[in-house]
């Protein structure tokens, strides 16, 4: 999914908020190793497997003195291997989501630098260029971007984003259904009159899917937005949030009953759990200045997320783990020093963890590769 970082907040913004009950105390968790890659230098956005000797990562490249493009990593058990993925229209762009239904069908989806969605399909033998819904009547050319995508079989996937057209101010919400042939729009809701975008989805049948963002109020705050769709229709799902600005940027789902959405509440993680009946936020960890883009259940009823925490007074983002075992939050320890994690995914007793080893935006850096449990094989 695509996961931007952002400025520190300062302390001021947050010392007014007020939560329920006190802060869990972290403690130290399992150790995240680092894995070899062979991306020289960029950031890998998701990862999806298959199996332990089947996984993909996709994310964006910067070879030297060139704009960042379209790039996708294949685990065989032994080595991540990159494989050619093709071109944008315009050589720079970046593959932001991926979801794998079998070894011959992979998707991931992305954005080209202005000039629209991108779409990528594996056949398991090429990677090829697949043609997008097409916008609506009176659409801005190129504002289309799709961020995540959830493929649950040969006929069914979705992948969400946002879109502008002449008739909003900002951006809507944007989801795009495949059906075995071609990919068509399906009509989502849109909350904010400002901005609406999805960041996440994830599907678990062809009645139960979620996806997760945020739309921007009339009293100018950000307010995570949930999604779901029944078969027939998305509607907006109800939630109780804390006050201020609230973002999701990923959406897990297990089971009809055990579903995980993941974000920030400003610059605090925030972390939200679906029992089958409402949507509940877990106890916020003892953390400021930091902010989650990925999770992954562990199997154990548990949860892992990561995202990044920014030190130095707001120069530095840092790989962040943290793991919820029903009761209290513990901190993962990252191999990497610097940079920001932007995709989770278990297999077996092990997670995979990509993204970035950069520590800003101000400048490339190689990959983030690590585990969590074996090196799955």
């Amino acid at each position: 999914m695509r996961f931007v970082r952002r400025f520190a907040i300062p302390m001021a913004a947050v010392a007014g908020v007020v939560l329920a009950g006190a802060p869990p105390v972290l403690g130290a968790e399992a150790d995240w190793r680092k894995v070899p890659h062979s991306s020289a230098e960029g950031t890998l956005k998701d990862v999806a497997v298959l199996g332990g000797s089947d996984a993909w990562a996709v994310g964006e490249k910067h070879p030297p003195y060139e704009s960042a493009d379209t790039v996708a990593e294949h685990w065989d058990g032994t080595s991540w291997k990159e494989v050619t993925v093709p071109d944008t229209p315009t050589g720079t762009g970046s593959l932001d989501g991926v979801s794998a239904v079998a070894s011959n069908d992979v998707w991931a989806v992305g954005d080209s630098a202005g000039l629209g969605p991108v779409l990528r399909h594996w056949d398991g033998a090429v990677w090829t260029a697949v043609q997008p819904a097409a916008p609506p009547d009176g659409a801005h050319v190129g504002a289309d971007r799709l961020n995540d995508i959830a493929a649950v079989s040969k006929t069914l996937a979705w992948a969400v984003g946002s879109f502008s057209d002449r008739s909003t101010p900002g951006p809507v919400t944007l989801v795009e259904r495949w059906d075995g042939t071609k990919w068509s729009r399906v009509t989502s809701p849109n909350p904010g009159r400002l901005s609406n975008t999805l960041q996440g989805v994830a599907s678990l049948s062809a009645t139960n899917a979620w996806a997760v963002g945020w739309y921007l109020s009339d009293a100018g705050n950000n307010v995570a937005l949930v999604l779901h769709w029944d078969g027939r229709a998305w509607t907006r799902s109800p939630l109780t949030l804390p006050s201020g600005n609230t973002e999701l940027q990923s959406v897990t789902a297990v089971s009809a009953k055990n579903v995980w959405a993941v974000g920030d509440h400003e610059g605090r993680p925030l972390v939200m759990h679906w029992n089958g009946t409402r949507w509940r936020v877990l106890p916020e960890p003892a953390l400021t200045e930091s902010w989650l883009s990925a999770a992954a259940p562990d199997g154990r009823g548990g949860v892992w997320v990561g995202g990044y925490r920014m030190t130095d007074g707001g120069v530095t983002s840092r790989p962040l783990f943290l793991h919820w075992n029903g009761t209290a939050w513990t901190t993962g320890t990252s191999e990497e020093a610097e940079g920001t994690v932007e995709g989770l995914t278990r297999v077996g007793t092990s997670i995979w963890a990509v993204g970035t080893t950069s520590p800003c935006s101000c400048f490339v850096a190689p990959p983030l590769v690590e585990v969590n449990g074996p090196v799955p094989q």
